[in-house]
């Protein structure tokens, strides 16, 4: 008899990681929700029993969506996940259609209220939205998750692997058995936290001695203890900028606002200052966020802008977070374009190497037996970014779900206390810009937009002939 189909080897440990426990305790306070967000644009309305289908299948080749988080009776330590023995894709799987005129802005509008509205922790956490009613027939999906599931580099892994590449229905796909429930209880968790902690012994006390017998070379050890030690504030975002006066209030409301960019244009700007297109596209941000400080009349040399750092090494199982912390003073009293693009280019730099780049993966398996209440006076490392910025490769080839082209993917991640949370990926050419901005920070949001839109062009200029400055392509604004 032949072996049964095997799932995807994604998201597929048995209990969260240090970070991923960081992550989920932060829901603790309302404003730290972890909430990561995707709104897909249809060419048409998915075949309503495909999608159902979809969503079914998707879940047997991906488990991590039939699974629930198991707490320990504390509150402490990495949560387990377990096959959910309730798991309903008819709570998953919502339906809905627009009941006003249809504009994207009424789409986004609706995606913001089931943005902020909080994923139910006793479920697997994510939820699915089948939204009709664009015009021309065209339709939208928004899915949201929470990011302890996976950082965006792993959910696009997810994505890429669950998306068809053909508009009708593939036969001979791998149909795995549905996962069955196992009984895991809050004090099975306690055990294999404990258990863990036991076997973590001999590494702690192998990497004590190896911090002993470094102090036989005295001045190397001082050297680098002293390297590691003026890094830490740096990484902890301890001596960052002051945040601007301008978007020093926080609420809990999130508003959703999405632009293309032509990556080509984007990445040959990155190469014209010899940076790359992340460089180039933060260069974007902050020229729009000076331009606003500009025309609201509150200029500033420079606000906190934190970065994700992709650890994630080719050995490492997909899903989850592999994730460190970069930050930067944000250049936004820099005028020129070009000069502003090399500032930032030799920040990231130096963001990439701080010697402590990583330590919230190094201590975070002390850090999770935090409960969320105590991980909350924390919340300061972020609290005080006016910008945080993520940029993700995207799926470079035509995607289809349930009979429907993906025409766009517009990526959203969460508000920790930040002004403007920023996303970006590429999608068939064209890079998707999603930005999420706390309601009380971007008091002028149709301002923001076109200060954003001017910002981005201006480094996109940079890209053209001298000659030509009309040979650059331009952001659009979609919302």
């Amino acid at each position: 008899m032949s072996e049964p189909d095997r799932p995807l080897d994604w998201a597929n440990e048995p209990h969260m990681s240090a970070v991923d426990a960081l992550m989920w305790r932060g829901d603790t306070d309302r404003r730290l929700r972890g909430t990561i967000c995707m709104i897909e644009i249809y060419d048409c309305a998915p075949e309503w029993d495909r999608l159902i289908e979809a969503h079914d299948w998707g879940s047997r080749m991906a488990p991590r969506f039939r699974q629930r988080v198991i707490d320990s009776p504390f509150g402490t330590g990495t949560p387990s996940w377990a096959v959910d023995p309730d798991f309903d894709l008819h709570y998953h799987v919502r339906r809905m259609r627009l009941s006003g005129d249809g504009s994207m802005r009424e789409l986004f509008a609706i995606c913001e209220q089931l943005a902020m509205t909080a994923l139910d922790p006793g479920r697997p956490p994510w939820e699915g939205t089948l939204i009709e009613g664009l015009p021309d027939g065209r339709a939208a999906y928004f899915l949201k998750a929470h990011h302890a599931l996976t950082d965006g580099m792993g959910a696009i892994l997810g994505l890429a692997q669950l998306h068809s590449t053909s508009r009708e229905p593939i036969p001979g796909k791998p149909q795995p058995p549905r996962p069955e429930p196992v009984t895991v209880s809050a004090l099975d968790v306690l055990g294999r936290q404990l258990a863990e902690e036991v076997q973590r012994l001999p590494h702690r006390v192998d990497t004590t001695w190896r911090g002993v017998r470094a102090l036989a070379h005295p001045r190397r050890a001082l050297s680098t203890a002293l390297r590691y030690s003026r890094s830490v504030p740096r990484v902890a975002g301890l001596v960052s900028p002051p945040g601007s006066p301008l978007l020093a209030q926080r609420s809990l409301s999130w508003r959703f606002s999405a632009f293309e960019v032509p990556f080509d244009d984007l990445k040959a700007a990155g190469k014209a200052a010899r940076a790359s297109v992340n460089d180039a596209y933060l260069a974007g941000l902050i020229g729009g966020l000076r331009l606003y400080h500009e025309k609201m009349g509150r200029p500033v040399d420079a606000i906190p802008v934190a970065i994700p750092i992709s650890v994630r090494r080719p050995e490492d199982p997909a899903g989850g977070n592999r994730i460190a912390v970069g930050r930067m003073a944000g250049p936004v009293g820099i005028e020129d374009p070009f000069e502003r693009l090399l500032t930032i280019r030799e920040q990231v730099r130096a963001a990439r190497t701080e010697p402590a780049v990583d330590i919230f993966n190094t201590l975070g398996s002390l850090l999770a037996w935090l409960p969320g209440q105590v991980l909350a006076q924390f919340s300061g490392a972020t609290t005080q970014n006016d910008l945080q910025a993520s940029n993700v490769p995207g799926i470079p080839w035509d995607t289809y779900v349930a009979g429907a082209k993906v025409e766009r993917m517009f990526p959203f991640g969460p508000l920790p206390g930040c002004a403007v949370m920023a996303t970006m990926i590429t999608h068939n050419g064209v890079a998707c810009l999603g930005l999420n901005s706390d309601a009380a920070s971007i008091t002028e949001p149709e301002l923001f937009a076109d200060c954003l839109v001017d910002g981005f062009n201006e480094i996109l200029a940079l890209a053209a002939d001298g000659d030509d400055p009309r040979a650059a392509g331009t952001m659009r604004r979609v919302i």
